[in-house]
């Protein structure tokens, strides 16, 4: 009878056992979340800071919600000044749609770079228009975290988008 009682027990805490274990990790300023579902053994990645975010081997740079952001200007550390419109073609094949953003998440007001773009860099400096002043990004531990996300598992595909 102990037995079974027993038994139950543990059957009904083993059903009631979060389905999700999430790890948070900080490197350099980053955020790296990885989720764990139990159930399916899938992972599911976000890696960001408070004004950037990674996915797809996209980097996105929060300007500012809701402003138009087709017309931005980037810098990368001391190189030349470019029209974010010449990465289009490039981040469009990595789902992020200029005019709207990711196809599932349309905020609006992002630029996004390939991070082959970034990835050794220090600091990007986006000019969203004529109107504004540049905005400074600090880039310089995107590798670390990129490393770190690839120490815990996380694969392109498990990379998500940051909410």
């Amino acid at each position: 009878m102990l037995l079974m009682a027993g038994l139950a027990l543990a059957s009904a805490l083993h059903l009631h056992q979060p389905q999700m274990a999430r790890h948070r990790y900080v490197t350099g300023g980053w955020l790296l979340t990885v989720s764990h579902d139990r159930f399916t053994d899938a992972l599911a990645c976000s890696l960001k800071t408070r004004a950037m975010y990674y996915r797809n081997q996209t980097l996105i740079f929060r300007v500012k919600r809701g402003l138009e952001t087709t017309h931005a200007y980037y810098r990368v550390d001391d190189g030349p000044t470019t029209p974010v419109s010449s990465v289009f073609h490039e981040v469009e094949g990595h789902g992020f749609f200029p005019r709207r953003g990711w196809i599932d998440d349309p905020a609006g007001g992002d630029v996004a770079l390939p991070v082959s773009y970034v990835r050794d860099a220090d600091r990007v400096w986006i000019r969203a228009s004529i109107k504004m002043a540049p905005t400074l990004f600090k880039v310089s531990r995107l590798e670390d975290a990129l490393d770190r996300a690839h120490d815990e598992g996380c694969t392109e595909a498990s990379f998500r988008s940051a909410s």
